[in-house]
């Protein structure tokens, strides 16, 4: 048995890659964080080594945190529907995964510079692109099990 992967689909491996990356990237950003405050790589928030740091510092450092969480928490489902909803809808799926990229990006940068309102922007892009994947995921299974 062999797999024909077609030039459409190759964009939603390209984008299910740099979901990674940009998921790597930001934990990086994370870990600089905490070196630049000399914490040590097992600091979380509210933890008895943050106690140290000001009040701004520890806002900042959360921050941080959080959009790493954030990528974490998301990045997995991101990545495994862009390539399930791939195998029907390739280029849309590719379009969608592109759109989470970009209000990943958004979110991040807005959530680290102005805290928990900077996501705002971010999400206008994450939450329709995370429904695009999911929704064609289940409608290409559905069409292809003839349930639809």
């Amino acid at each position: 048995m062999s797999i024909v992967i077609g030039t459409s689909y190759v964009w939603n491996i390209v984008t299910a890659t740099v979901m990674g990356l940009q998921t790597a990237a930001f934990a990086g950003c994370a870990s600089r964080q905490k070196e630049r405050l000399d914490l040590p790589h097992s600091a979380e928030v509210g933890s008895r080594v943050t106690e140290k740091l000001s009040d701004e510092e520890n806002e900042e450092f959360s921050r941080f945190q959080k959009v790493h969480q954030a990528h974490v928490e998301y990045t997995p489902l991101a990545q495994s529907s862009v390539l399930l909803a791939g195998l029907f809808y390739p280029k849309l799926s590719a379009y969608a995964g592109a759109a989470y990229i970009v209000g990943r990006l958004i979110y991040s940068i807005s959530y680290i510079r102005c805290g928990a309102e900077g996501r705002k922007y971010g999400v206008f892009f994450i939450c329709p692109s995370v429904i695009t994947l999911l929704g064609a995921s289940l409608y290409g299974s559905f069409k292809a099990l003839s349930l639809i």
